[in-house]
């Protein structure tokens, strides 16, 4: 976390991925608070709240504000963001999800993150994200604020971005 701190403090903008949902739906349909998200999730059959995702996040709940924490402790240039819009503007710490499942999974889980590094490297920030938005709480932006971080207060009920990795 000291080297993602010290890339902020240079003004380097700075990605940080999750693998772990870090947004959930705010529905109105009390049948479909826990079903799946668009997007990736349909096209792997994988809701936010199945098992693995149910653990991932339960893990990504404590993880994050630990992170964002030890990051903050040795920077003054808290500024971050779940949007990749807002993150490409202004820099500053882009928090977004990597959804890795399916045929996409790898043998570790450190296969796993370089799977999804990958998919963010090929990304283009302005392509969508491949799980759609919709009206939702978000984890991520909770734990930014939570920590002490300079995020738009919007982001606390908007999806963040989702890049799912492919074999």
């Amino acid at each position: 976390m000291r080297d993602v701190a010290d890339a902020l403090n240079e003004g380097i903008p700075v990605a940080l991925g999750f693998e772990a949902p870090i947004w959930t739906p705010r529905r109105e349909d009390l049948k479909r608070i826990t079903s799946r998200r668009l997007g990736a999730e349909v096209t792997f059959n994988r809701a936010w709240s199945a098992g693995a995702g149910c653990g991932a996040l339960g893990a990504a709940l404590g993880l994050m504000p630990w992170c964002f924490s030890q990051i903050a402790q040795h920077t003054k240039k808290r500024l971050a963001t779940t949007s990749p819009i807002a993150f490409q503007e202004r820099g500053g710490l882009f928090v977004w999800e990597a959804f890795v499942s399916g045929h996409a999974k790898a043998a570790t889980h450190m296969d796993d993150a370089s799977l999804a590094l990958a998919a963010f490297q090929a990304r283009d920030l302005r392509a969508p994200s491949d799980v759609p938005d919709e009206p939702a709480v978000n984890l991520a932006a909770a734990a930014l604020m939570a920590t002490g971080w300079r995020i738009d207060p919007w982001e606390i009920s908007g999806a963040g971005h989702v890049i799912a990795a492919s074999s």
